[in-house]
């Protein structure tokens, strides 16, 4: 048994259904039940869901801050730069210092790579484990583990005398943010209502982003020889803010009925719809219909999606849409944007970076709401080549050294990703994938998207310093490789009823 197929043996919460894929009589059950929910129940926007979305989405901020830690101080706590922050006496007088604690642990540019790339190991450990963890715990108990975690490893980065223990650091956070990301996302879509599911769910890459963006924020204060282990051991005081927010929220209504808690599960599904507990019994009733016909849906393993001409569609999509989101580059600016910028604006690198992730939070924001009216194939498509093009200026303005195209190529890169690239391959998985193998087809696409995120954090590095300016050219390239494909082989799936239609209206293009 690979530890893929290990995710799916045990009770999931209801992947998206076909209902064209269950007997007659459940059909009828479903539709019947989904339109009197829809008719009784407020579906609004309550104070309560709003508090639950915004703590659970807490370890997604923790995720987007992790990514990005080491992105403004990596040169200093490697030794590599020294920053002095003026008027502050010398660093054997401080803290740190008294309590044995090193000014910078020495690394070369390999091993900054590698202790940056520890994060992506570990968050590919976490996503392998987390559907399982959230089903046997429950999501609230998964979210709160994860910000354990995270506190954890965040002290330990902050405490950290040697390349090991900063590895590990990063490793452990790493795990929370791989487990983090799927808990978050799979808890916003059973507390959600159907009309605000796109929304609310769009708010785990925001938070992502929002993440990126305080790192950056804060670098502009810490970032120095004093004040570096700091800027890490935020993440510990985030980590435990989190577990406190989680304390006060109630269990996933889906997860409770899952588990013959249904009593409580009606209790807290009242609290989140601001309605009584008999208006929430129709939809209540929905979602424990929806949760048995997802269990009478045939399992298949992940040697079978793997393998099987019936499902190479979706697995390749699948595989190359969630490894070209990463081979594009875009990490190459979240964990090492400071060091590349500090070639052409070596006093304010920090800065532009925060404008940077600050329109990227935005932008992400704004895609949510365009994605059900223009489609996932235009915005990708848009995205993508506008990426590509991007890359090309960005490489120009560094080899020639002109700052305003840096600028501008970046931010347009970045803004880019955030339209489609960024919040779309996770979303299009469900979409163009059978019910049978969706929870398989997540994992592995999950699981592939940290395969390739490890890569670019290791090898970006080494290429850059090989290559300089010029590595923006194999992304470019990477980009016009990419957005052929889609071209080619990627169905619009706007308003699609399931997974046949998805792929009856594939371009006709498509190379078999």
């Amino acid at each position: 048994m690979t530890p893929l197929e290990s995710t799916t043996l045990t009770p999931r919460a209801p992947s998206p259904i076909d209902p064209r894929d269950l007997p007659p009589s459940m059909q009828e059950e479903l539709r019947h039940a989904s339109q009197t929910h829809r008719h009784h129940t407020q579906m609004a926007l309550t104070p309560r869901l709003l508090c639950t979305v915004a703590a659970v989405c807490l370890g997604s901020v923790q995720f987007g801050y992790h990514m990005a830690e080491l992105n403004a101080p990596g040169a200093i706590l490697s030794c590599q730069e020294h920053v002095l922050p003026p008027g502050t006496p010398s660093y054997y007088d401080l803290f740190w210092s008294r309590h044995g604690l090193e000014q910078c642990v020495i690394m070369d540019t390999e091993t900054i790579g590698l202790v940056t790339s520890a994060f992506p190991l570990g968050g590919l450990l976490g996503s392998i484990y987390a559907g399982q963890l959230a089903d046997k715990l429950g999501r609230r108990r998964a979210a709160l583990l994860n910000a354990v975690v995270y506190a954890l490893g965040s002290f330990l980065l902050a405490t950290a005398n040697s390349v090991a223990q900063i590895a590990v650091g990063r490793a452990l956070s790493g795990v929370a943010a791989g487990c983090a990301v799927v808990v978050t996302a799979l808890f916003i879509a059973e507390i959600a209502p159907a009309e605000l599911r796109g929304l609310l769910g769009s708010m785990n890459q925001v938070s992502i982003n929002l993440g990126i963006l305080l790192t950056q924020l804060l670098a502009i204060q810490l970032a120095n020889d004093h004040d570096w282990r700091y800027l890490l051991l935020t993440g510990s005081l985030l980590g435990i803010a989190n577990f406190v927010a989680l304390c006060f929220i109630d269990e996933s209504p889906v997860w409770l009925v899952a588990h013959g808690h249904k009593d409580t599960a009606q209790t807290a599904l009242s609290t989140l719809r601001d309605a009584s507990l008999e208006d929430v019994v129709p939809e209540l009733d929905a979602l424990a219909l929806e949760y048995h016909a997802s269990t009478l849906s045939a399992r298949a393993s992940t040697l079978e999606y793997v393998l099987s001409p019936t499902y190479r569609p979706s697995f390749r999509m699948t595989t190359v849409i969630m490894a070209g989101q990463q081979f594009c580059g875009i990490n190459s600016i979240i964990f090492y944007g400071v060091s590349v910028m500090t070639q052409i604006f070596p006093l304010y690198a920090i800065l532009i970076n925060c404008f940077i992730s600050l329109a990227n939070a935005i932008i992400t924001f704004i895609s949510g709401t365009l994605l059900d009216r223009l489609g996932r194939r235009p915005l990708l498509l848009l995205s993508v080549s506008a990426m590509g093009l991007a890359l090309l200026f960005m490489a120009v303005g560094i080899v020639q050294q002109i700052p305003s195209l840096v600028i501008f190529a970046t931010f347009s890169y970045v803004s880019s990703f955030a339209i489609g690239l960024g919040p779309i391959p996770f979303l299009i998985i469900s979409e163009v994938t059978q019910p049978e193998v969706r929870s398989i087809a997540q994992s592995w696409g999950t699981s592939t998207n940290w395969v390739a995120t490890f890569l670019v954090g290791f090898l970006f590095p080494i290429f850059n310093r090989w290559l300089g300016g010029y590595v923006y050219l194999v992304f470019a390239g990477v980009c016009a490789l990419f957005g052929a494909f889609l071209y080619l082989e990627l169905p619009e799936t706007k308003g699609k009823a399931g997974y046949d239609e998805v792929w009856s209206s594939e371009p006709q293009l498509r190379i078999d």
